[in-house]
């Protein structure tokens, strides 16, 4: 039986926020040796976003640091301080893989750019997460999820036809960054296995927003088509509030459909699966017929849908006779899945400070080399000592006056 999957690479994260570290924690989820660099003080970004465990805004206590930062050991050390860099370069001489997210030139700025490193590690693989990438007019230009989303044209192209365009509620390009990140990674190390030569990874999470709008982007190139937001009133528009959108029940929000394989499943057969045979009517017999009455049925449908059915009873009965639909789910929902709950995803972590919290776990299953949860989320300088001491030799007198120094 092998190990974990990536449990012989070294990798030194040096990210902040969020893109950095949640490509990390994917490659230490499955083996690899992740050392977190923070600055002293006041450590990474994150710690200072909430949501904060029982509302109580402590370095410790952050959620999102939590989340992002499990299965890494955490050292402090300060890149602006020549003995802070000093260590640093020892570090990387044993790291197969840096991750940083400084704004271009800064790392070079510091003598620490990739052809510096290069030179004391031939085989190390550095990835560079920018907002808009090493080179281009953009290249120091501030960035946010916002601003990606708005740039990939992918903005334009969510919400309703007469409202502004709209933006998804959760910061996804920073998690998309850490994905594309982490195949990256993988995919250089293959390279280096294959080479024995390490390389610099531009990533820039404006471009990752963009390649996810390929779409749009190749429609407008072959027909000149711009795309559009879809008219809210527009029924059997996945993305209106009609039938076949986003709709009411009795307690929350479905998305109905008479999909059933192609054709879609008779008027009649879906009719009489909400409860109302008597809908039956030939006037809705064909899929072409119930579009040419779509206000009728929106009439029909929607009332009996909003006041009869909850969203969990429509999702069960519709999927379980093969029809498609969608159920929203709250929070509380997703963390009480029971799809996921017999798959284990979630599960329960222990944390010095927080104490026993439920943890979202493996993303995909890798049966002879799985996922694992190891270690919790580093308090602020938690490893020190044993990063510095013991494997790099350093005194603990050393590493007083490396404190008294703010290096570390």
């Amino acid at each position: 039986m092998p190990g974990l999957a990536l449990d012989h690479f070294n990798v030194l994260d040096l990210s902040g926020n969020i893109a950095g570290p949640f490509c990390a924690k994917l490659l230490a989820d499955y083996g690899a040796e992740v050392i977190k660099i923070e600055p002293p003080g006041h450590g990474d970004p994150a710690r200072s976003a909430g949501p904060f465990f029982k509302d109580d805004p402590h370095p410790e206590k952050s959620l999102l640091y939590f989340y992002l930062n499990c299965n890494k050991r955490g050292v402090t050390l300060n890149l602006e301080n020549s003995s802070g860099r000093k260590i640093f370069l020892e570090l990387v001489k044993k790291a197969d893989v840096l991750i940083e997210s400084f704004l271009p030139g800064y790392m070079a700025k510091l003598g620490l750019g990739y052809e510096d490193l290069e030179k004391i590690n031939p085989g190390l693989v550095v990835l560079s997460i920018t907002h808009f990438g090493q080179d281009g007019p953009y290249k120091d230009y501030a960035g946010n999820d916002l601003a990606y989303y708005a740039m990939s044209g992918m903005m334009l192209t969510s919400g309703a036809y007469a409202r502004e365009p709209l933006k998804h509620g959760h910061p996804q390009s920073y998690y998309m960054g850490g994905i594309i990140g982490s195949y990256t990674v993988s995919a250089a190390l293959f390279s280096r296995y294959m080479t024995g030569e390490g390389q610099h990874i531009d990533l820039s999470l404006a471009e990752c927003v963009a390649a996810h709008n390929y779409d749009s982007a190749t429609r407008y190139v072959y027909s000149g088509t711009i795309e559009r937001r879809a008219p809210k009133v527009e029924a059997f528009s996945t993305k209106g509030i009609q039938y076949e959108g986003i709709v009411p029940t009795k307690d929350g929000y479905i998305s109905p459909t008479m999909q059933k394989g192609r054709p879609t499943a008779p008027f009649k057969e879906y009719a009489t699966l909400l409860g109302h045979p008597e809908l039956e009517n030939p006037k809705y017999d064909t899929r072409q017929k119930v579009l040419d009455n779509r206000e009728e049925v929106d009439d029909l449908l929607l009332p009996i849908i909003k006041n009869e059915w909850k969203k969990f009873d429509y999702y069960n009965t519709f999927m379980e006779e093969g029809f498609v639909a969608g159920v929203v789910q709250t929070s509380e929902d997703l963390v009480n899945c029971p799809q996921l709950d017999e798959r284990g995803y979630f599960i329960g972590v222990e944390h010095p400070v927080i104490g026993k919290i439920k943890y979202p776990g493996e993303m995909f299953r890798l049966p002879d080399s799985p996922w694992s949860l190891r270690r919790p989320a580093p308090l602020l300088g938690q490893h020190n000592r044993e990063v510095y001491c013991r494997e790099l030799k350093y005194s603990k007198d050393d590493l007083v006056l490396l404190r008294q120094q703010g290096a570390i």
